[in-house]
């Protein structure tokens, strides 16, 4: 069974909820895939502080939300990971997770890379169309890179991952962006499909 886990990181219920969830659900159309959706809001992720107690012990000072949320990314197959533009990149809150991944960092560092066999993709939604989406898709899959990850694109003309226009906090459907709502649901199916094919045909040279 392949699991495809989706992450939105908006504190509010908008936007980045409803195009995680198409293109969950874009996922969900590729045969024997599961999917899961976490949302970070309401959730409390700490901002990692350096102290090194996670690199001395395997532990982190913090006991909080991040934990949990990061052994999903790890337990999942592919990742699709949704961001609100802000400042013309991702959210505070999902800069807290990405940097607390270096309580993981030993399994990142082991001869067979956990990340190496997953694939991510991205979206950013943002309050006008050319609001920063693509530096906040560019962002968000930078840090995958960094974790040794394969990373889908998007459409054509959206190549890194979807970019969706969403400036009305009550028109959250696909009748407000139809085309990035559209993309957002194809970057899932594709997502997916990588993966499916990955998980089928183990290589350890995509792993090590």
């Amino acid at each position: 069974m392949v699991k495809i886990l989706g992450i939105s990181s908006s504190p509010r219920k908008a936007g980045t909820d409803y195009a995680v969830k198409r293109a969950l659900e874009g996922a969900a159309q590729i045969e024997g895939v599961t999917t899961e959706y976490i949302s970070l809001r309401g959730k409390t992720i700490q901002p990692c502080i350096h102290c090194e107690k996670c690199m001395r012990t395997d532990s982190c000072v913090y006991e909080d939300d991040a934990q949990a949320i990061i052994q999903a990314m790890f337990d999942a197959d592919g990742i699709i990971v949704g961001s609100p533009v802000y400042d013309m990149t991702y959210n505070a809150q999902l800069a807290c997770l990405f940097n607390r991944f270096r309580l993981r960092s030993h399994d990142l560092h082991q001869d067979i890379r956990p990340f190496g066999s997953k694939v991510a993709g991205a979206i950013a939604v943002g309050g006008s169309r050319n609001g920063g989406q693509e530096i906040t898709v560019a962002n968000i899959l930078n840090f995958f890179l960094s974790q040794g990850t394969i990373v889908m694109g998007g459409e054509k003309w959206e190549n890194a991952g979807s970019y969706v226009f969403s400036n009305d906090q009550n028109r959250w459907d696909t009748d407000h962006d139809p085309e990035a709502i559209k993309t957002a649901f194809n970057l899932g199916n594709r997502v997916a499909c990588l993966a499916s094919i990955i998980k089928a045909n183990p290589t350890d040279i995509i792993l090590k």
